[in-house]
């Protein structure tokens, strides 16, 4: 059955009551992704860190966020965001955001897989946000091949078998209300064993949970 992996940019003194709720969801979650401002920023929010606490009392896996826009981003920029998630928050792992997709990327996404191990990340996800070349699912524990709306979330076909659904994550906003259950599972059908889908539009689809939760079991 697929699991929750949820992206979570919503500010703790924001939303706490939307962070006890997510809390809650406990073992229904693989992993939620933390996002401070941006990345890590630049010192220790002095409301991340109780918040972050309240998550991993509820026995969820905390990963960081970091932008590598598409490989354009240097190097050592990543790996100063890579540094600093593990240094203010001590998260469980990282997700790359806008991961190229192509084979051309492959030398530089096995960098930066590298990279986030060295420093003793245990987790590594990768974010192109479409079905990427089969070389780049083989570098990261977990896989976004899908990122956009339902409508066209209803055209995607599947990728065929080979590929461990633990290893696929899909993302899908814009659901209409009385929906979600029935796109979580055209996303197990697809190859996905991860998965998050909302009712919230773009441009910010991640800023809060969904009006109706998605119904999961674990595998």
């Amino acid at each position: 059955m697929t699991r929750l992996a949820v992206p979570w940019y919503v500010h703790p003194a924001e939303s706490p009551e939307q962070w006890q709720q997510l809390a809650a969801l406990g073992d229904r979650l693989e992993f939620v992704v933390v996002n401070v401002a941006d990345g890590p920023g630049a010192a220790n929010d002095p409301y991340y860190p109780e918040a972050l606490a309240m998550l991993r009392a509820h026995g969820v896996r905390l990963i960081g966020y970091v932008d590598v826009d598409y490989g354009r981003r240097g190097v050592p920029r990543v790996a100063a965001d890579v540094r600093a998630w593990l240094e203010l928050y001590a998260v469980d792992g990282i997700m790359y955001d806008q991961v190229a997709s192509g084979i051309e990327g492959l030398g530089h996404n096995r960098l930066l897989a590298g990279l986030a191990r060295r420093a003793g990340m245990r987790t590594v996800v990768a974010n192109p946000g479409v079905e990427p070349c089969a070389g780049l699912l083989d570098l990261f524990d977990v896989t976004c091949v899908f990122e956009d709306d339902a409508a066209a979330h209803a055209r995607v076909e599947s990728p065929g078998p080979g590929i461990a659904p633990e290893k696929r994550w899909h993302l899908v906003h814009g659901v209409p209300v009385g929906e979600l259950d029935t796109v979580a599972a055209r996303a197990e059908e697809l190859g996905a064993g991860l998965v998050y889908v909302t009712d919230r539009p773009a441009p910010h689809p991640w800023d809060r949970l969904p009006l109706e939760q998605v119904q999961v079991e674990r595998c």
